[in-house]
């Protein structure tokens, strides 16, 4: 599948609108958001990728963003790249292409956003004259990786990693080795460790249950989409202390994030918590399954273990799933997770 087919079924399954965002490139400095400076012999440094090795010589001062969200963890590591990609468009957000959670720590020189309905090519990435390209959560492949990377160092997912589907700490970990803030990025991997710690231990009935993440397909099947192991709203629940239901965990994704489940196959989405991601509205997406007498079948849904997330925790915050939405996850989900559980 290639990366703008990719993207395609990417905007399809989160069925989000789509706005291009844009403004002036601005610099890319940890002061202008009041990070602290690269650690002392940080650099050169070298770091492995799934198409060779990234060498960066020095603190890099203009980074262009093309992963999905990289930006965030930028953020959180005090450096503003000059561009990123769009994941998720917020219409509502103060600073364009970025959640709640990251946009405290924008700086003030603007950032141009890459439209999540039209990422970038190489040559305008390039126009940006970056010094780091960081590419770790995007799609990208060997062919693109060469011709960035023959001008520029791109920090691309890691050796044995699958495209959208890197793991959240090392995804931070690199990011920060790549910017000489290894210990701030570690920091910041603890801190989120620690977050879904509290949460499990306040929850010691999560363990073990049972989940399935998904929404109605958006293809006129009438069908469901079910996201898999590796995609971050699923990992999301299981740093909760969940497993994703084997119904879905045994179904070869194809190198995807996620599974359409016909009908006929509505018993597949049965779990102990099914999380359902609005795609417009709570209300819009309840009221729409709620009519559906196919999904109505499903035990779990009988029995009433069915959450529906609004489009800013569900569609924003768990399929971010970084060092910065988990937080704001936590706060929105782990109150209606324990209502549901409890009504079970």
């Amino acid at each position: 599948m290639s990366r703008r087919t990719t993207l395609a079924a990417l905007a399809a399954v989160t069925a989000l609108a789509l706005s291009a965002c844009g403004g002036s490139t601005g610099g890319g400095s940890s002061e202008e958001t009041g990070g602290s400076a690269a650690a002392d012999g940080a650099f050169p440094v070298t770091i492995p990728n799934a198409f060779g090795e990234t060498t960066i010589d020095a603190e890099p001062e203009r980074i262009v963003v093309i992963g999905y969200t990289e930006v965030d963890t930028l953020l959180a590591l005090g450096v503003q790249p000059v561009a990123f990609q769009e994941f998720v468009t917020f219409p509502d957000a103060s600073v364009p292409g970025l959640g709640p959670w990251a946009e405290d720590l924008a700086g003030e020189a603007e950032m141009q956003v890459f439209p999540v309905s039209s990422p970038p090519g190489v040559e305008e990435v390039l126009a940006l004259r970056p010094d780091l390209v960081v590419a770790v959560g995007s799609g990208i492949e060997q062919d693109e990786y060469d011709q960035l990377s023959a001008v520029v160092p791109v920090l691309a997912r890691p050796e044995g990693s699958t495209a959208y589907l890197v793991d959240r700490d090392d995804a931070t970990l690199a990011i920060g080795q790549a910017l000489g803030k290894e210990d701030q990025a570690q920091e910041l991997v603890d801190g989120v460790d620690a977050d879904f710690s509290a949460a499990r231990d306040a929850n010691p009935d999560f363990a073990g249950k049972t989940v399935v993440v998904t929404l109605p397909a958006t293809d006129g099947s009438g069908g469901y989409s079910a996201y898999v192991t590796g995609d971050t709203r699923v990992s999301f629940f299981e740093d909760l202390g969940f497993e994703l239901t084997p119904g879905i965990a045994d179904i070869d994704a194809e190198g995807g994030f996620f599974v359409t489940i016909s009908a006929e196959q509505v018993q597949l989405l049965d779990a102990d918590l099914v999380v359902v991601l609005a795609l417009s509205s709570v209300e819009e997406t309840r009221s729409q399954l709620e009519a559906d007498p196919v999904f109505a079948t499903v035990p779990a849904v009988q029995a009433g273990r069915v959450i529906y997330t609004d489009p800013l925790s569900g569609g924003g915050a768990i399929s971010y799933n970084d060092v910065l939405s988990v937080p704001f996850a936590l706060d929105q989900l782990v109150p209606q997770i324990q209502d549901a559980l409890a009504g079970s």
